[in-house]
């Protein structure tokens, strides 16, 4: 085996799987709560980044410039998360009338007590006190919250774009 074919068996970073693992901790944090894509698109920003947020934390990822644009193109990641952790009865969608919204299931919390690295304990920590300060904010909060503050954040982007019809 080569190295170019163990690199690409080996990928992991943001993959449906890594971002699927990291929306089903999200979602268990927040119990029964439901929450729709975009919700779940910025709460996975703040659990990785929370450095961001309130520096005595530290963040999951490298503080990297321009990491705000991850925004931009996480959501076909996290629909692809989404739908594999569907696929394996992690996640229940629910249909309604105002939108699509994902909640943990049932078996969402056993699963997550069989891991035991490092980094999904941060996550896990991450999303707890994620969830302790932004699970209350209204929808149009968050989005206030999320761009007043993109341009501390390594954002180099316009923010009119980033929510341009959100």
């Amino acid at each position: 085996m080569n190295q170019t074919s163990l690199s690409s068996e080996t990928l992991l970073f943001n993959t449906p799987l890594e971002i699927g693992l990291r929306c089903i901790v999200i979602l268990d944090e927040l119990k029964d709560q439901k929450i729709d894509l975009q919700r779940l698109i910025y709460f996975d920003y703040l659990v990785i980044h929370y450095g961001d947020v309130e520096t005595e934390y530290e963040s999951l990822h490298p503080p990297t410039p321009h990491r705000s644009g991850e925004i931009l193109v996480k959501r076909d990641l996290v629909n692809e998360g989404l739908l594999l952790m569907i696929s394996k009865k992690l996640v229940e969608v629910e249909y309604e009338a105002s939108g699509i919204f994902f909640k943990a299931s049932t078996y969402c919390t056993p699963f997550l007590d069989h891991f035991e690295s490092q980094y999904l304990l941060q996550l896990r920590e991450n999303a707890k006190i994620m969830a302790m300060k932004f699970s209350t904010y209204t929808k149009d909060e968050l989005k206030k919250y999320m761009t007043d503050n993109l341009d501390r954040w390594g954002g180099e982007f316009n923010k009119e774009s980033l929510f341009r019809g959100n």
